[in-house]
């Protein structure tokens, strides 16, 4: 049988259109969204005091997922000092789409694949196979933080580090 079944969570008065029976063609899984987002509220205007490049490798087989070509716990903190504005340069050398995710901050999608923009304001972020996304955050909650393919499978297998404010353990 190819007919269609599932349930819609919807907010209370939202419109929800009928879905149909048989299986349609699923959309792609691109950054159109994501470019199309601006902040309602962006990060002020201030210089960045430091870039990180991190590059997102690894493969089906072995089913294994790194940063800058290390394997959790190996890879090599994001080193950052309190106040400072931080951007995370990150390509995706896979075949893979990775949604990253960073615990205790919020930051601003301020690129994707070359094209500058004013995006969106969050904490995870996709990249797309072969692509490039770059956030800034403003270094302003000091601590130890993950930072890590939120693809749960490729985290457990390596994808993961911590973002580490100077003096924090």
């Amino acid at each position: 049988d190819v007919a269609r079944t599932g349930l819609a969570l919807a907010a209370p008065g939202a419109v929800v259109e009928k879905i149909g029976a048989a299986p349609g063609e699923a959309p792609p899984l691109d950054l159109a969204l994501e470019r199309a987002l601006t902040a309602v509220s962006p990060l002020p205007a201030r210089p960045i005091d430091r870039s990180v490049r991190i590059d997102l490798g690894g493969g089906m087989a072995p089913y294994a997922w790194s940063l800058n070509g290390a394997f959790w716990p190996k890879p090599e903190p994001i080193r950052v000092r309190d106040g400072e504005r931080v951007m995370l340069d990150i390509v995706n050398d896979t075949m893979m789409a990775h949604p990253m995710h960073l615990h205790g901050h919020a930051f601003q999608v301020v690129e994707i694949d070359g094209a500058a923009l004013s995006g969106a304001v969050r904490d995870t972020v996709l990249v797309a196979p072969m692509g490039r996304v770059k956030v800034v955050f403003d270094a302003d909650n000091p601590g130890r933080w993950p930072f890590h393919c939120h693809n749960l499978y490729h985290m457990a297998t390596g994808m993961m580090t911590d973002v580490l404010y100077e003096g924090v353990g």
